[in-house]
């Protein structure tokens, strides 16, 4: 049943340095997810606890909490505790985060039409990252800044779109009920519309889900509350998905994962259900096999029945399924693994170098002018 719902490609490992699907005309428009890995300013957030390890030292001096909230948030002696109390995140490190995070958009060979950002502080980053490096864009910015609690390690999904935007953006808190002491809190799901160039709307719902270390109902559960969003759209709407759905290569080929696609007539790359060898937006350790070298589509992008390319319909775009797969365009964003066995795995952006970019590779997809 799930194999009809998907496009039927077969895919390596791809490092776009080169070649690319990808094509830049008004009849196609570039999606992207890109997470961009802790991108916090310099600024100290008194609403948000957990924005004290990216602070300038000078700024961290002068807390008289600072220690106590390293150590509550990371625990005493742990690297993230060391790492709270000792990493200078000052403007110039800010600034070389920011370019290397543009300078991925533009090696792509087409700038990106929507882009949906993970793991970003606040509006003040998405706008530092467009007027310093990306002025010429003329980017849309989506950023709600919802997300504070500790749990959501005070981050929230960003998006930055070419099209205009309609409407009033909303962000939608995942309740876990009776669940919440084993999911915690997590990042809220981001709804935009976005007027395309026939007038058409697309819905983008922007998406973290609870991370690999709590249990898989966790993300299952936020991924229903996706689907009921979703579902209380008008008849016919087009929507896009995307974001880091952090499920892993082992949870992607289950059956509860196929169901939480049909359900609610999700089309996805057939990738994103492939199992645990490359291609992957980012790495999975498998504990149980002591494999480092797996990789899964922690980050995706999902399209409503309406952007089908194997049904009828009446509106003007379909998703190009089979473009969909990581764009590796700098050898700024790998690095091989620190065991050194020549394993290849995204490098996180290292604020004593300026080396790196982040722990994901972006995923693209693109939607294609039907008729």
């Amino acid at each position: 049943m799930f194999e009809s719902r998907i496009a039927v490609i077969t895919s390596a490992f791809v490092f776009l340095i080169a070649a690319t699907p990808f094509a830049k005309a008004q009849d196609i428009i570039n999606v992207v997810a890109f997470n961009a890995e802790n991108l916090f300013d310099t600024v100290n957030d008194a609403d948000n606890p957990r924005d004290d390890t990216y602070l300038p030292l000078s700024v961290k001096s002068a807390m008289s909490d600072h220690e106590a909230n390293c150590e509550r948030f990371n625990g005493s002696g742990s690297f993230y505790f060391r790492q709270c109390m000792n990493l200078n995140w000052d403007l110039p490190t800010y600034h070389t985060k920011l370019k290397r995070y543009a300078d991925v958009l533009k090696a792509m060979p087409a700038m990106p039409d929507i882009v949906v950002i993970a793991e970003t502080e606040n509006r003040q980053v998405l706008e530092d990252l467009t007027s310093r490096e990306l002025p010429d864009e003329s980017f849309h910015i989506v950023q709600l800044d919802t997300s504070d609690e500790p749990d959501s390690r005070g981050i929230d999904v960003g998006i930055l779109s070419k099209f205009p935007i309609v409407g009033t953006p909303q962000a939608h808190v995942v309740d876990f009920g009776r669940n919440e002491n084993s999911c915690g809190k997590t990042r809220d799901i981001v709804q935009a519309g976005f007027a395309l160039p026939d007038g058409e709307t697309l819905h983008v719902f922007g998406v973290h889900f609870p991370s690999g270390r709590s249990p898989f109902i966790c993300r299952i559960i936020a991924f229903q509350k996706l689907n009921n969003l979703v579902s209380a759209l008008p008849e016919k709407s087009l929507a896009v998905a995307a974001g880091d759905f952090n499920i892993n290569c082992v949870e992607g080929p289950s059956d509860a994962f196929t169901r939480l696609l049909v359900r609610n007539g999700w089309y996805a790359s057939p990738l994103v259900s492939s199992g645990c060898r490359a291609p992957g937006s980012s790495k999975f350790v498998d504990h149980s096999l002591n494999n480092w070298n797996t990789w899964s589509f922690l980050d995706m992008i999902l399209v409503s029945s309406e952007l089908s390319p194997t049904r009828p319909s009446d509106k003007s775009w379909f998703a190009d399924l089979g473009s969909f797969n990581t764009l590796v365009v700098s050898t700024e964003q790998i690095i091989v693994d620190d065991r050194d066995k020549g394993f290849i795995e995204p490098r996180r952006f290292d604020p004593e170098t300026g080396r790196g970019v982040s722990d994901h590779f972006p995923v693209g997809m693109r939607l294609i002018k039907r008729r």
